[in-house]
């Protein structure tokens, strides 16, 4: 929005609309306290909508959607045609992590209550959480930054032949168990330093050693 209005500030008041993605088999009748989900390349659907005012469904003539990855180093996802009149979808570089992410938007020539963009998942799969946000123009100069929604993955869990103390097992950095115990890593690192300190101080002695035996006073 700042390519829009660049010395106008967004709205600080809770915004009228409401951005909302389907789960994995389009459907939208969750329970409120259940965080959508994704697979493995799922086609969701994700809907922008106006919240009913004493006016009826509140309008608006813009919008900004974009996809990004809780990880860098992760994909987002893509927003697939065919888009609402007039939008169109680019990349862009995040200001803050330098990560390209994807972005659909319009100029502000549309009048809606209602737009819904498909939106298809990254074949990695679990590959982070996502978050979709939305930037909305009620009018000209007038927007709301912020609106999202944040979509979790499944983790499947793993069937481990071995066991670990206190069934304690390492986690991988999307929060997926693993066969691996809790502290695995930590504990081999440890024994490579224990063994280089010990290999130092045999070191030491033996040249100690030697060079008492060659020493001579004169």
């Amino acid at each position: 929005m700042k390519d829009w209005y660049p010395n106008v500030k967004r709205q600080s008041s809770a915004a009228p609309y409401v951005l909302n993605v389907s789960d994995e088999s389009g459907n939208f009748n969750r329970w409120s306290w259940q965080s959508p989900t994704y697979g493995s390349k799922t086609v969701q659907t994700v809907r922008l909508s106006g919240l009913m005012s004493g006016n009826g469904t509140e309008k608006f003539i813009g919008f900004l959607i974009t996809a990004k990855n809780e990880f860098d180093d992760e994909v987002n996802g893509n927003f697939i045609s065919p888009f609402p009149a007039g939008a169109s979808r680019m990349e862009c570089k995040d200001e803050q992590t330098s990560q390209m992410i994807e972005v659909v938007k319009n100029s502000t020539s549309g009048n809606w209550s209602s737009i819904e963009i498909k939106w298809m998942a990254p074949e990695k799969h679990p590959g982070g959480k996502i978050t979709i946000s939305a930037s909305v123009v009620k009018e000209h100069g007038v927007y709301w930054d912020g609106i999202s929604v944040t979509l979790d993955h499944h983790c499947s869990g793993p069937r481990c032949a071995n066991s670990c103390p206190n069934d304690v097992y390492a986690k991988t950095k999307f929060g997926c168990t693993t066969c691996k115990c809790a502290g695995a890593a930590i504990s081999g690192n440890l024994l490579v330093l224990l063994f280089a300190a010990l290999s130092l101080v045999f070191y030491f002695m033996i040249n100690w050693d030697n060079c008492r035996i060659n020493w001579k006073p004169e």
